[in-house]
Parts: C-alpha cells; structure tokens; sequence
C-alpha cells in the first residue's frame, strides 16, 4: 500500500472503530441472543456425554452467557466413572462473542482501494465467515469450561488440558483475534473470488 492508502486506512478506522465499538456495547446482546440457538446445537454436539438445560444471557459482574448442562450419561474423566445426572454451570463473557462482527466490518469499511458497492460486498462476504468464527468460539469456549472444572476438580495435580481446553486458553489468549483478522483477509479472497461482477482483486476498486 502507499502512504495516502495506509493514512486511508487509519483515517477511517478512527471514524467506524467508535461507532461500531458504540453499537456491539448497546446492541450487541440482541446479535448474540439470535444466535443462542447456534450455540446451543454445537454446545449439545461437541459435549456428548452432557445434555444442554439451558443456556442463556444472564449479569455475574459483567454480562456472560451461562450455560447449565446435564450428564446424560457416564463421563469418563482421569479414569473415573461420573454418575448420570449431576448438573454443571459454565459461563463465559459475551464480549468475546462480539469482537468478531467489529473487527470484520471495522476491516470492510476501512479496507483500501473500495466503493461503496464494494464494501457492502465485502460485508457480505463476510457473513459466513462470521458465523464460523461464532461456532468455534462461544460453545467451543464454553465446552472446554466443563472440560477444564470437571477435570480439575477431581485431581488438580492430575489436571490434563484436552483439545477444549487447550482451544478455550487459546481462543482467550488472543486467538479469537487471530482468528477474526484470518477471516478478514478470507472475506477479501472471497470477496475477489465470489463471481461474475465482483472484484477481481481485493485491493482494487469496484
């Protein structure tokens, strides 16, 4: 890029990052409260041994989903038999749920080299991949909470992280920006890739 572009850049995440900073704060809770449903289908998949009783948007300090679930059958954690039909409780900020959709628009209305029209097409192009990132976070999080309780709780010196929760320390160290900064440059290549009329290249305009 050349220097009026990366000043471009700066200059209009300066103007959209507050806005859309502004917007995930007031009206973020109705996005992920449509998304619960999503959640709770991949929370009851990836959890086998646990059925979901509720999962919803509650205030413990800060506003966090919680999630209570089940055993529906017998886990098996550090060679230990669990009995069926003990409940656990698993929360998780929301504020994580909502740093994907602002940095994808904030990426799509700062991005060099795009019109109005492009834009609008890179938002949409975003979409789907925004959805992605919401299935690998939130339930994906709040799954490897349970990992992580049920485990430390019966031996801490046994203590093992499991894919989940090596995922979950993951994403909260930093990989769910990673993540959404992948998926910028993704919506971009989905953007220059979508069709007849969109974009040749990401950095050109439309």
């Amino acid at each position: 890029m050349t220097r009026v572009e990366v000043h471009g850049v700066l200059l209009r995440l300066l103007l959209w990052l507050p806005l859309l900073i502004g917007l995930s704060w007031n009206h973020g809770g109705q996005l992920v409260e449509a998304l619960l449903p999503l959640y709770r289908a991949v929370l009851d998949g990836v959890l086998a041994d646990f059925g979901v009783l509720s999962l919803e948007i509650g205030y413990r300090r800060e506003h966090v989903f919680i999630a209570k679930l089940v055993a529906e059958q017998m886990p098996v954690v550090h060679g230990r038999v669990l009995p069926t039909g003990f409940t656990v409780d698993t929360v998780t900020p929301i504020y994580g749920a909502l740093i994907h959709p602002v940095v994808l628009a904030a990426a799509a209305l700062a991005w060099p080299g795009l019109r109005w029209r492009g834009r609008l097409l890179r938002l949409l192009a975003s979409l789907p991949l925004l959805l992605l990132l919401e299935v690998l976070d939130v339930p994906l999080v709040l799954a490897s909470s349970v990992n992580d309780l049920l485990s430390f709780s019966l031996d801490p010196e046994a203590d093992q992280a499991s894919r989940l929760v090596d995922w979950g320390r993951l994403m909260d160290g930093g990989g769910r920006f990673a993540l959404a900064i992948a998926a910028v440059f993704a919506a971009a290549w989905l953007q220059a890739t979508g069709g007849k009329g969109w974009p040749t290249c990401g950095w050109q305009r439309s």
